[in-house]
């Protein structure tokens, strides 16, 4: 008999920090759901799963065919967003009726009860970036940004256990797996453009419209947040999920790399936020972690692997040359050798 929902979210070992934030809060408000984090990495002994937050799952446990010709392919950050169907099908089809997944950086902030509730009523349930548009001094700028990254924010995606579902993961797990990459002049963003389709490929799909889910730099201006204590609220709704994507701890009053030129000291109360954010990243060991080696960044002998030795290899199709384990380096078994990378790219 299948239980009824999980959550999960997707880091590699230098981003933990982020995912113990994300599964803490998301547990100390939601505690009978479980929370799982899929590493898209190694553990190499940095971590006792046992002392985590979340029940650990590694990536390439999870049914993914080929993985290693995907994290070949494709570098930490996007190997970390082409696993993302993958997993939301791998665990409805094993043991959950619904499963919601949150991007690493993430902070939960109250309950999901009413989410997970409407859950059984759909198939997919999606967080548009935008809920009106947006109040900025370049408000066709800013809408044609969002178009360039998608519709939908494919880090808030609920997803319940359904023929159509699972069908629509299939589709998108294949072409995660075919191009995960950031090329906006071809309609690319990464796992997220192909989001656009979920309205019209699956019955019962849902648009979130709830100003406190997945509140991110893209909407903070629409947002309006405000603090009474521990309360936090969006556009006068409680604030269940703020996120933080491109927030650099190393730079903590800017809002997100992607617009460094914006100041957290700018956004209102929000800024609570962001310092109560900051600080959970260096509670949860961000300093250490962010050093901690990725185990798909090198060669079986250690040599680094390029960008350049990625970007060759993701152009060359289903080429004869290409091994089963491209990261082998004896002779025959791997394709450092034969690909050519541009000196000094790392």
């Amino acid at each position: 008999m299948s239980r009824p929902f999980a959550a999960v979210t997707i880091a590699s070992k230098a981003y933990l920090s982020l995912a113990r934030v994300t599964a803490r809060s998301f547990r100390r408000h939601n505690p009978d759901i479980p929370f799982y984090l899929v590493l898209t990495d190694r553990c190499d002994d940095r971590f006792d799963p046992d002392r985590e937050p979340f029940t650990l799952l590694c990536a390439d446990e999870i049914g993914i065919p080929d993985i290693e010709k995907l994290a070949f392919k494709y570098d930490q950050q996007a190997f970390s967003y082409a696993v993302t169907p993958f997993v939301l099908r791998y665990l409805l089809t094993r043991e959950y009726s619904g499963v919601l997944f949150l991007k690493q950086e993430t902070l939960v902030l109250d309950s999901l009860a009413p989410l997970f509730d409407r859950l059984p009523d759909h198939s997919l349930m999606l967080t548009p970036h935008l809920l009106q548009p947006p109040r900025s001094a370049d408000p066709v700028r800013c809408e044609l940004d969002v178009l360039r990254a998608g519709v939908f924010n494919g880090g808030v995606v609920f997803a319940s256990r359904t023929a159509d579902t699972l069908r629509f993961l299939s589709w998108w797990a294949d072409h995660t797996f075919r191009t995960c990459r950031v090329l906006v002049e071809d309609g690319f963003h990464y796992e997220q453009r192909w989001l656009d389709f979920a309205p019209g490929l699956v019955d019962r799909c849902a648009i979130i419209r709830n100003p406190g889910v997945n509140v991110g730099h893209w909407n903070l201006t629409e947002r309006d947040i405000r603090m009474s204590g521990s309360r936090i609220t969006a556009a006068g709704e409680p604030c269940r999920i703020f996120r933080f994507s491109g927030y650099d701890p190393d730079y903590p009053n800017r809002v997100t790399k992607y617009t460094p030129e914006r100041t957290v000291d700018s956004c209102g109360e929000a800024a609570a936020v962001f310092s109560m954010y900051h600080q959970m990243l260096i509670d949860e060991g961000f300093m250490d972690t962010r050093h901690w080696p990725y185990a798909y960044g090198r060669f079986e002998d250690g040599t680094p692997v390029s960008a350049q030795h990625r970007k060759q290899y993701g152009e060359s199709g289903e080429q004869p040359y290409r091994p089963a384990n491209p990261f082998m380096t004896e002779p025959g078994t791997g394709c450092r050798n034969r690909l050519n990378p541009v000196k000094g790219v790392r």
